[in-house]
C-alpha cells in the first residue's frame, strides 16, 4: 500500500499543481494508519505477550482439558494430570483445568483470553503449584463457581496441595447448597478487617521442625517414664524390705530383704522394659507421617519434562522464550539476538524460562543451564534469562572460554532498579552479554568454572526422618535427667512427710529401734550426737530400772561410753576426745538403748557403720572396693542396700575425719577400741575397759 501511495504521489507531482491537494490527502491517508499501528504496538506489548501465553495454553487444552505445568515438578507432578481429569469429570459441565507455577493478579483475564482462543464453553479453572486458592470462571455454563471457590479457600489448610484443593472445589460445586456452605466456611474460618481468623483448619502434613519435636518428646518419654518407674519400684521394695527385717527374726530378715529385692527387682526391670516397648510402639503408630508433601512424588519423566521441551526448542532456534510464561523478550529483540549470536565464534544458546525452588533444578540457575547443556548435547555458552526475576546467568558448557561468566556485571545480571515489572529490559541485557562474548575464543580449561551444586533429590527432600532419629538422642538424655529429678523429689517428699516413725535421738520406728548415721560424719556431728545419746541412755536407764543381765549390759555400755568421752563424769564431752572415741561412744550408747528397748540383748553392731546400732542378721557384701564378699552382721538398712547391690554397699562404711589436708580414715583402721566394734558389743566394752585400766 505504501508503494502505491508513493507512486500516486509521484504521478500527482508530475501532473502539476492542480493535483497538489490530492497528493497531500493521499499522503495523509498513508501516514495516519502507520502512526496508529506503531502506537498500538508500543502500548500493547504486555498484552501481546499475554496473548502468546493464552494462545499456548489454549492449544494445550485443545489437546487435553487438563494442563499441568512442567516447571514445578517438586510441588505438582505432571504425572498427576489423570487424577485432575478424573475429578473434573465429576463437575457435571465441561471443565478445563490449568496448573501454573504461580498465579497472578489477572488470572480471570488470562482464563478469558484462553477461552476466546479455545472457543469452547465450560468451566475454566486455574490453580498454582502451591494449591492455595482457586480461580474459576464459567463461560456459557451455570455453576456456582464463586461459592465453590470460597469453600476450597476456607475449608482447607494452606498445606492441602493443588489436587486436594481441586477435589474440594468440585465437591462444593456439586453440593446441594454451595452458597450456604460457603457462608458457613467464611464465618468459621474467615477474618474481619485483615485480622487473623478465630479458627483455622488443622494442617494435613507436618514439617521437619514438627518431626524434630516429636522425636524429642519420644526420647524424653522413652527414657524418663521407664526409668522413673524402675527407680520408684525399687525404692518401694527397699522400704518394704527394711520393714520386713524384724529384730527377733534373723532368718526372716535375711530371706525377707533379699527375697523382696531379688524377685521385685526382676519384676521392676520387666515392667520398665514393657513400658519402653509400649512407648516406642505408640510413638511409631501416632507419629507415622512419612513426607511433608501433600502430592505424589515426581517421576523421572516429570523432572526431565521441561529440559526436554527447552532443549528441543533450542535445537531449532538458539533463542527460546518460554511460551507458558508472560514473555519479557519480544520478537524484535529475539531477531536481534539471533543475528548477534550468528556473528560469534562460539555457539550461544539463550533460554528465557523462570527458575524457582519447585522446579527440577531446585531454584539453581547454573544447575539448570548445565543440565540443559547435557540435554541439548552441544558445547556452548548457555544463557538463562529469567522472565520472573529478571536475572541473567551464563555458564560455559565444555568450551573453556577466556571470559569469566561466573560473576557477570550487575547491569547484565540484574534488572535496573527503576525497571518496571512488565519490562525488566531482559532482551537488552542479554544483548549486552552477547556483546561481551564478541571476540571470545575457546582455549581455557572447561573444568575451571565452578561446578554447580547437584539439585536435591525430590523424594529425599520431602521425606521425614524416623521418629527415632532427628532429636531423639537429646530427648533420651533429657528424659533420663528428668526421671532422676522426679525420683529425687518423690523420695525427698516421702522423707519429709515421715516415711517411718522416729524414736528418741535419731531412732526410727519399726520393729525395734533403728538408728541413722552418715557414712562420713563431721567431728561436730560426732560430738553433738555423742552428748545426745549419752543423755538419752542415762535417762532411759534410770526410768526403766532394769534387772539382771539386762541391767549389767546396759550399765556396761553406759560406763564404757563415759570412759571414752566423759572421763570426769560432768555430763560434758571431753574437749580432747578424738573422733574415733566419739564414734565408739555413740555405738555403745545405742547398743545400750537397744538393749533396754528389747527384745533380746544385741551382741553385734552393724559392721559397715557401728553407729547404726545393733545388727539383726548377716548379709554377704564387700567391705572395700575389690575385696571379696563375705557374710557380716548388718543393720536392716545396710542389709537392704547390700542385698540390692553388694558390690557398692561399701560406700556406706563409716569413715572418720582426719587431720586437715588428709583423706578420711575407715573406722576399723584407726587406733583405739573402735576397730573392735565389728567383733561385737562385749568385745568393744572390754577393749574400752582395758584401754582405761579398769579391771574385769
Amino acid at each position: 500500500m505504501v508503494k502505491a501511495v508513493r507512486a500516486a504521489a509521484a504521478s500527482a507531482c508530475a501532473g502539476g499543481a492542480r493535483r497538489s491537494v490530492a497528493v497531500g490527502l493521499l499522503l495523509l491517508l498513508a501516514l495516519l494508519p502507520g502512526t496508529a499501528a506503531g502506537g498500538a504496538v508500543a502500548a500493547g506489548r504486555a498484552e501481546g505477550d499475554g496473548a502468546g501465553q493464552a494462545a499456548y495454553l489454549a492449544e494445550r487444552l485443545r489437546e487435553d482439558p487438563v494442563y499441568v505445568t512442567d516447571q514445578a515438578p517438586r510441588e505438582i507432578a505432571r504425572s498427576s494430570a489423570p487424577e485432575f481429569a478424573k475429578t473434573a469429570e465429576k463437575a457435571g459441565v465441561p471443565t478445563y483445568v490449568v496448573l501454573l507455577p504461580e498465579r497472578g493478579p489477572f488470572d480471570e483475564r488470562l482464563l478469558g483470553a484462553v477461552h476466546d482462543r479455545l472457543r469452547r464453553d465450560g468451566l475454566y479453572v486455574l490453580l498454582d503449584s502451591s494449591g492455595i486458592g482457586v480461580t474459576a470462571v464459567p463461560f456459557g455454563v451455570d455453576v456456582p463457581a464463586e461459592s465453590a471457590t470460597t469453600v476450597a479457600q476456607y475449608e482447607l489448610p494452606y498445606d492441602a496441595g493443588p489436587l486436594l484443593t481441586f477435589q474440594r472445589f468440585v465437591e462444593a460445586l456439586t453440593d446441594d447448597d454451595p452458597a450456604g456452605r460457603a457462608e458457613e466456611a467464611r464465618e468459621k474460618y474467615g477474618s474481619d478487617a485483615g485480622s487473623a481468623p478465630d479458627e483455622e483448619p488443622d494442617r494435613l502434613h507436618i514439617t521437619r521442625t514438627d518431626r524434630e519435636n516429636q522425636s524429642f518428646l519420644t526420647g524424653i518419654l522413652l527414657a524418663g517414664v521407664p526409668l522413673l518407674a524402675l527407680l520408684l519400684v525399687l525404692y518401694v521394695l527397699r522400704r518394704r524390705a527394711r520393714r520386713a527385717a524384724l529384730p527377733d527374726a534373723e532368718s526372716r530378715a535375711r530371706g525377707g530383704v533379699a527375697g523382696a529385692l531379688g524377685g521385685g527387682a526382676g519384676a521392676a526391670v520387666a515392667t520398665a522394659v514393657v513400658l519402653a516397648g509400649a512407648i516406642a510402639l505408640g510413638a511409631a503408630a501416632v507419629f507415622d507421617d512419612e513426607t511433608t508433601d501433600p502430592g505424589p512424588p515426581p517421576t523421572r519423566a516429570d523432572m526431565a519434562a521441561r529440559l526436554d521441551r527447552v532443549s528441543a526448542g533450542l535445537a531449532e532456534d538458539p533463542v527460546y522464550v518460554d511460551p507458558e510464561s508472560p514473555a519479557q523478550i519480544d520478537e524484535e529483540e529475539r531477531t536481534g539476538l539471533r543475528r548477534k549470536i550468528g556473528s560469534l565464534e562460539v555457539p550461544v544458546y539463550v533460554a528465557s524460562v523462570p527458575i524457582a525452588p519447585e522446579d527440577e533444578s531446585g531454584g539453581q540457575g547454573d544447575t539448570f543451564l548445565k543440565s540443559l547443556g547435557r540435554a541439548v548435547g552441544e558445547d556452548g555458552v548457555y544463557v538463562l534469562a529469567d522472565p520472573r526475576s529478571g536475572q541473567v546467568q551464563a555458564v560455559d558448557h565444555g568450551i573453556g572460554l577466556d571470559v569469566d561468566l561466573y560473576l557477570l556485571p550487575r547491569e547484565i545480571g540484574y534488572p535496573p532498579r527503576d525497571a518496571d515489572d512488565d519490562d525488566l529490559r531482559l532482551g537488552e541485557r542479554v544483548e549486552l552479554l552477547i556483546e561481551e562474548l564478541t571476540g571470545a575464543r575457546p582455549g581455557g580449561d572447561p573444568g575451571a568454572a565452578p561446578s554447580p551444586m547437584d539439585p536435591p533429590d525430590p523424594v529425599a527432600e520431602d521425606a521425614l526422618p524416623s521418629v527415632f532419629a532427628a532429636d531423639f538422642v537429646p530427648g533420651l538424655v533429657v528424659g533420663a535427667l528428668a526421671a532422676g529429678l522426679a525420683f529425687g523429689l518423690v523420695a525427698g517428699a516421702v522423707r519429709l512427710v515421715g516415711g517411718g516413725r522416729r524414736g528418741p535421738a535419731g531412732a526410727t520406728g519399726g520393729p525395734g529401734p533403728l538408728y541413722e548415721a552418715p557414712a562420713a560424719p563431721s567431728e561436730a556431728y560426732l560430738r553433738r550426737t555423742a552428748h545426745a545419746e549419752l543423755e538419752a541412755l542415762a535417762a532411759e536407764f534410770e526410768a526403766a530400772d532394769p534387772r539382771g543381765a539386762v541391767r549389767v549390759r546396759v550399765w556396761d555400755c553406759l560406763d564404757a561410753a563415759q570412759l571414752l568421752v566423759d572421763a570426769e563424769e560432768d555430763g560434758r564431752i571431753d574437749a580432747a576426745a578424738p573422733p574415733e572415741a566419739l564414734a565408739a561412744a555413740i555405738a555403745l550408747a545405742r547398743a545400750g538403748r537397744a538393749t533396754l528397748a528389747g527384745p533380746g540383748t544385741p551382741v553385734h553392731l552393724c559392721t559397715l557403720n557401728p553407729m547404726h546400732g545393733p545388727a539383726r542378721a548377716r548379709q554377704r557384701t564387700r567391705l572395700a572396693p575389690g575385696a571379696p564378699a563375705r557374710a557380716v552382721p548388718l543393720c536392716p538398712g545396710c542389709r537392704a542396700a547390700a542385698a540390692a547391690d553388694p558390690r557398692e554397699a561399701h560406700a556406706l562404711r563409716l569413715t572418720l575425719p582426719a587431720p586437715r589436708g588428709q583423706a578420711r580414715v575407715p573406722y576399723e583402721t584407726v587406733p583405739g577400741p573402735l576397730r573392735a566394734a565389728g567383733e561385737g558389743v562385749p568385745r568393744l566394752i572390754r577393749e574400752v575397759q582395758e584401754a582405761a585400766g579398769v579391771p574385769d
